[in-house]
């Protein structure tokens, strides 16, 4: 059973993130019960990649996680659809200024609160 930590209401699949919602369309059109891990792995892979390509806050690389009743496997870099084709040795540098700074506002904060919450229940 898969749990969200927004109320989302109940759904078969769950996406989080900016690319979600492209996502998401992909799952919902095409999700069906029963599938192989070969069919969800390929399902996971589109919606990913919508999300990379639709949104411009995604990251570029899939990765899978393949949760089995006997263990849980990480597929980093499943595939890398935008990899870039040239890196520089010495990476970049940019010179202080080279981005001028219009205005400047730190405003103080007083403190940071993080409060505990309760042990979300998970019923099957």
């Amino acid at each position: 059973q898969l749990a969200c930590p927004l109320d989302l209401g109940c759904h078969s699949v769950v996406t989080m993130g900016s690319g979600s919602l492209a996502a998401m369309a992909v799952f919902e059109a095409e999700f069906k019960d029963d599938m192989t891990e070969e069919e969800a792995k390929r399902l996971v892979h589109r919606g990913i990649s919508s999300g990379i390509f639709n949104d411009l806050g995604s990251g570029s690389n899939v990765d899978l996680c393949v949760i089995r009743k006997d263990g849980v496997e990480f597929l980093r870099n499943y595939d890398k659809p935008n990899e870039r084709p040239f890196r520089r040795a010495a990476g970049y540098h940019f010179p202080r200024g080279t981005t001028p700074v219009i205005s400047t506002h730190v405003k103080a904060m007083k403190s940071l609160v993080v409060e505990e919450g309760d042990t979300m229940e998970l019923t099957a």
